[in-house]
């Protein structure tokens, strides 16, 4: 375990639950879904998941192949910031400078959906951002 600046990360932990999510089957993703999706213990300020299996929402941004995928990690505060987008219909924020290529193995449980609508608003405000 690594103590950084008065927070314990159990490294060792995300990395046997690391060995158990590598061995599942992929799953089938669409644009727009949102699932739990083990995230990991990352490093400094990059998102991690949370509970037992370093989980957060990420919202499915682009399918890239059978097996990946490009998401956003989802946060439930509301966050101000050109880097955020709030997504009303799961008050929720999009965090999109934590956009990054997830394996579909790492995904638990489907969520739900947004909105076309609201799709496009992620995407122009990623678009701007990048």
């Amino acid at each position: 375990m690594i103590k950084y600046k008065n927070m314990e990360k159990n490294f060792d932990k995300w990395n046997e639950l690391k060995k158990k999510i590598n061995i599942r089957d992929p799953i089938y993703v669409s644009e727009r879904d949102i699932w739990f999706c083990s995230v990991g213990l990352n490093v400094g300020s990059e998102q991690s998941g949370k509970h037992e299996l370093f989980e957060r929402p990420v919202l499915v941004i682009k399918e890239v192949t059978l097996n990946t995928f490009i998401g956003i990690p989802l946060t439930s505060n509301k966050k101000k910031g050109s880097w955020y987008v709030e997504i009303k219909s799961t008050n929720s924020s999009a965090i999109i400078s934590q956009i990054k290529l997830f394996d579909t193995r790492r995904l638990a449980r489907k969520i739900g959906a947004i909105s076309i609508e609201e799709f496009e608003i992620i995407k122009n405000k990623l678009k701007n951002y990048i």
